[in-house]
């Protein structure tokens, strides 16, 4: 690997800077501003097409009456989540904790997705750093 060319991330986006620095669209704000005066008509009007049969009006002013319930978790503490040295015994902790009906499958799986990405976070961590050590190891 003499001579190879070190390799530079380069992305679009600078830290603590907006992605967006322009704000929004002119056209986004051009249809609020359209319709802002008019949105007691816009309401009346999809309750009216509600109460006469129109489902996709009965389903957007159901979902505005009656948003879909978010899964709602209680704080729980797992046995030995704390303690575990690597994210497999916590995962492992985590499907006991399940089992002894200390938290429920739904927040299980919230909480299993979250040690697989942290995993993928790590990983991805430590696959940076070996390579920089071989490329530096390379250089000497």
């Amino acid at each position: 690997m003499e001579n190879s060319p070190v390799k530079t991330t380069r992305t679009a986006w600078v830290k603590g800077q907006s992605g967006n620095p322009a704000g929004r669209m002119p056209g986004v704000e051009r249809v609020r501003q359209l319709l802002k005066p008019r949105s007691e008509d816009l309401i009346n009007k999809a309750v009216e097409l509600a109460l006469a049969g129109d489902t996709v009006a009965l389903r957007l002013c159901i979902d505005r009456i009656a948003p879909p319930p978010r899964a709602e978790f209680a704080l729980a503490s797992i046995p030995g989540i704390a303690l575990a040295g690597s994210m497999g015994d916590k995962a492992r902790a985590v499907l006991e904790a399940v089992g002894n009906a200390v938290i429920s499958p739904d927040a299980a799986a919230m909480l299993l997705g979250a040690l697989a990405s942290a995993t993928k976070i790590i990983e991805s961590e430590e696959l940076v750093d070996r390579i920089a050590a071989l490329e530096a190891r390379d250089r000497t």
